[in-house]
């Protein structure tokens, strides 16, 4: 199996997510977050299906100390419909994202911005426009290797 499996025009398709954005200081220790969120889910009697999904939408901007504004979000996909949801969750039905870039990563953790790097250096050599945002599923871990699905959206002409 190849470390990095590359596909273009795919779609990712994900039903009754629930999502939690990360705040901008914890953008690089994203456990808390996921704990917080998992937590609520088992609190809420809710039940998860399916592997959990990073967001990052890329710098949006700088804040008054000058630190990069990302929006980064964990996701994950819920059995239930009928969520009712209290800040700072989000909650959507269907989330449908076309048209993206696609790599399926298969090696240790620690080399997972290769993918992302790999769709990146794509776009650029096909003079394809990314939306500078990026899906992460995370579809089987353990202590040797990670794999992984990173969807990379392409902008619409």
């Amino acid at each position: 199996m190849p470390i990095i499996e590359f596909r273009d025009n795919k779609v990712l398709k994900l039903t009754n997510v629930l999502s939690r954005k990360v705040p901008s200081d914890e953008i690089f220790n994203q456990s808390k977050q996921i704990e917080m969120l998992t937590n609520w889910i088992k609190a809420k009697g809710y039940k998860a299906v399916g592997p959990m999904i990073m967001y990052s939408s890329g710098v949006k901007g700088l804040d008054a100390d000058n630190n990069p504004i990302i929006d980064a979000r964990i996701m994950l996909q819920l059995q239930q419909s009928d969520v009712r949801i209290q800040l700072p969750y989000k909650f959507e039905k269907e989330l449908r994202v076309t048209n993206c870039l696609f790599a399926r990563f298969n090696d240790k953790a620690e080399y997972l911005q290769y993918a992302t790097s790999k769709l990146t250096l794509f776009a650029y050599e096909n003079d394809l426009t990314l939306t500078n945002e990026s899906y992460i599923v995370f579809v089987k871990q353990d202590d040797e290797r990670l794999t992984a699905d990173v969807f990379m959206p392409l902008k619409q002409e």
